[in-house]
């Protein structure tokens, strides 16, 4: 072989060994690029799942965040009112101790009062004198009630004595104002009649009566017995009918 052959042939060699070389980087450089591209991927999912769990992390932590709030107010909102209650309550106290030292003031003032009365009444007891007053009240009532009974009586008499009186200034003048009144008794064998005038219809003894019946009359009576609602009359001789119960009489 020739000197010029020998050196194309090693040129040859020399491109073909840089062929493989360049092939075997190239393919190596792929293989790299492929596993660098996965790991990118695989970088990337990693970090979309980081991220989606973060994002779900905040949203709960922003809910939990809600609610802690929500029960910090309710919280607070319970506080302030137990605060009012015990205010009240603290107040209610006081005015119950204020009022309870006022009853105890007023329960020895009263205590003292009831010792000085019991001192004052020289041994004997509040019912003592209790008992004796409703004693002198029930006496006081009974001569007040006994009192007006006398007084009506006295007022009845007063008044009896003026109609007796009447009657006799009426009986000494023969005189009887218009009376009216009827027969309410008749005893024939007696000769008498009952009638149902008498002193407070201005009847008075010795006073003569007509007594007729519708138109007719019958004849005269004479006053013998006098009371203050009816009275007692003998029928006089001159008698022109037969006297019978319900018959008028007048004068």
């Amino acid at each position: 072989m020739s000197q010029l052959g020998k050196i194309l042939l090693y040129v040859a060699l020399a491109g073909g060994i840089a062929c493989l070389v360049g092939g075997y980087m190239v393919i190596e450089k792929r293989g790299e690029d492929a596993v660098a591209l996965k790991q990118s991927q695989d970088a990337k999912t990693a970090s979309d799942a980081a991220a989606a769990k973060a994002k779900a992390e905040a949203t709960a932590a922003a809910a939990a965040q809600k609610d802690a709030e929500g029960k910090l107010a309710d919280t607070t909102a319970k506080l302030t009112d137990l605060n009012s209650q015990l205010d009240a309550a603290k107040k209610a106290a006081d005015d119950s101790k204020a009022a309870l030292s006022a009853a105890t003031d007023a329960t020895k003032a009263l205590q003292d009062q009831v010792d000085g009365m019991k001192k004052d009444l020289n041994g004997r007891t509040v019912a003592d004198y209790v008992k004796d007053a409703t004693q002198a009240k029930s006496d006081l009532d009974a001569a007040t009630a006994e009192q007006k009974i006398m007084q009506d009586q006295l007022d009845a008499n007063k008044n009896q004595i003026a109609t007796l009186e009447d009657a006799i200034n009426r009986e000494k003048n023969g005189k009887m104002p218009g009376v009216s009144g009827k027969v309410t008794f008749v005893d024939h064998a007696w000769n008498f009649v009952i009638l149902d005038v008498g002193l407070n219809s201005g009847v008075v003894p010795n006073g003569e009566l007509i007594v007729y019946r519708g138109k007719n009359f019958l004849g005269k009576v004479r006053v013998t017995k006098v009371d203050p609602a009816d009275s007692v009359a003998e029928i006089l001789p001159d008698v022109k009918g037969d006297i019978q119960i319900g018959d008028a009489v007048l004068n």
